[in-house]
């Protein structure tokens, strides 16, 4: 996803929120760069904030008849911290009169002002949702993306692995759609990621033998969500001659996977002739979010044990074979 520019988030917003230059399109060029989102020293919008730097303030009728009231000395100093060296444009909402320091400050320093009719909540709420989209960190993973009771669920595994038979199985069984192939995936904040499909592919699930089908004209309309927060990985991975034996029956920790700086919980399914996937892949998703209730089957195994052993302090690995 390319940098937002001033003039490009003039144009994306302008008529939805009754958008007008004040400055006569200075500092339209002006780069917000994607990623930026989740940066921790800059905010993104906000009202009037004189303490910590925003890339865009917005000015309603109560911020211009403070700066007013303010002296000289005072408001020299409020106009430098406004106009900070992250300042990417300002917004005078509410049809408010422009300030004329402000405007002279802003082609000195060259950056943009606009103005709307619409009250500074509205408009923050507006951009707030736009620049979210926007400038988000950015990654596409090949995988299925699948909404499970309710939980984002993205499937991964080899090529021809089984994922989009998987997927229609689950669709079929009642679960949301949201990407095949591949998934674009966005860090919308400090620990959160966003799964979408990509324009070309969206409602397309391609199926070995069947070739294309369209998820949204075969299931209809419930069929398919157009996004969902990622919250949990399902790898799917042949096991080398079909020896299941290889794997960790009781695992003692949940693995996870780095996606853009975030950590997401991973689980492995062996896949192998008779296991039924979509079962599994329903059990992990019950068993993921019974983990995110503080409720743990393993340790509550471990538990058990222990108690049935007589053992305070059990250690396993201090058992020898």
């Amino acid at each position: 996803m390319p940098d937002v520019s001033v003039q490009r988030l003039f144009d994306d917003n302008q008529e939805k929120n009754n958008l007008i230059w004040l400055t006569d399109n200075i500092g339209k060029d002006k780069i917000i760069p994607v990623g930026s989102l989740t940066d921790k020293d800059v905010g993104t919008i906000a009202h009037l904030n004189l303490t910590h730097p925003h890339r865009f303030q917005v000015l309603g009728q109560m911020e211009l008849t403070y700066l007013k009231s303010l002296a000289k000395t005072q408001l020299s100093d409020a106009l430098t911290r406004i106009f900070s060296d992250n300042l990417a444009a300002l917004f005078i909402t509410e049809n408010a009169d422009m300030f004329e320091p402000l405007r002279e400050m802003a082609i000195k320093k060259e950056v943009a002002i606009l103005g709307c009719s619409l009250s500074s909540a509205d408009l923050i709420n507006n951009l707030n949702y736009y620049l979210s989209q926007e400038l988000a960190e950015e990654t596409t993973i090949h995988g299925v993306f699948m909404v499970i009771l309710e939980v984002g669920v993205l499937i991964t595994g080899d090529s021809a692995v089984g994922k989009s038979e998987l997927a229609l199985e689950l669709i079929s069984r009642g679960h949301g759609f949201v990407a095949d192939d591949a998934v674009d995936l966005y860090k919308i904040g400090p620990e959160t990621i966003q799964g979408k499909c990509p324009p070309m592919l969206k409602d397309f699930l391609e199926v070995r033998g069947l070739g294309l089908i369209n998820i949204r004209s075969i299931f209809g309309e419930t069929a398919v969500r157009p996004r969902k927060n990622l919250k949990l990985i399902v790898h799917l991975e042949r096991p080398p001659g079909g020896d299941l034996s290889a794997f960790e029956r009781l695992p003692s920790h949940t693995p996870t996977q780095s996606i853009l700086g975030i950590d997401i919980p991973k689980v492995v399914l062996p896949v192998a002739v008779g296991r039924n996937l979509a079962v599994l892949v329903e059990a992990a998703t019950r068993n993921f979010i019974l983990m995110q209730r503080g409720i743990n089957s393993t340790q509550q195994f471990l538990d058990r044990q222990k108690e049935f052993m007589g053992i305070d302090h059990f250690d396993s690995s201090d058992k020898k074979d």
